[in-house]
């Protein structure tokens, strides 16, 4: 009753002006905030694309260093395991020899040959080559 007529016109004005604001200021206003908006939108795009690329990367050079491994552990599998046994195999047959070797064995976790036994035990079997990934 005691307001004006153009109250809602009067609460629309811009900050530090006491004119109204006309349709043409919204207008601009608004053309700002979508310029804004897609500037934001286009900055989160190339950062995620930036993101995924060096995600990419890493995958690359992790698969690169697991082939690689996986390699190294088909070698030890194959070439250097039959060593190893062959070298506690020899050392079995030694320690009959030279007892005092026997302790020394026994330290590590290598049965020594009893003195009845003909021919050394088997040597251990080859560790499990399970896959804990993919």
């Amino acid at each position: 009753m005691n307001e004006p007529e153009n109250a809602g016109v009067a609460a629309r004005t811009m900050r530090g002006v006491d004119e109204p604001v006309s349709w043409q200021a919204l207008h601009e206003e608004l053309r700002r905030l979508r310029s804004l908006l897609n500037t934001t939108l286009l900055a989160m795009l190339l950062l995620s694309v930036a993101v995924n690329a060096f995600l990419f990367h890493q995958d690359r050079t992790v698969q690169t260093q697991l082939n690689e491994a996986r390699r190294m552990v088909q070698e030890f599998q194959t070439v250097k395991w039959p060593l190893v046994n062959k070298l506690v195999t020899n050392l079995q047959s030694f320690a009959q020899v030279h007892s005092d070797l026997n302790p020394i064995l026994e330290r590590y976790g290598i049965k020594p040959v009893a003195p009845g036994q003909a021919s050394p035990p088997a040597p251990a079997p080859l560790p499990s080559a399970g896959r804990t990934g993919k």
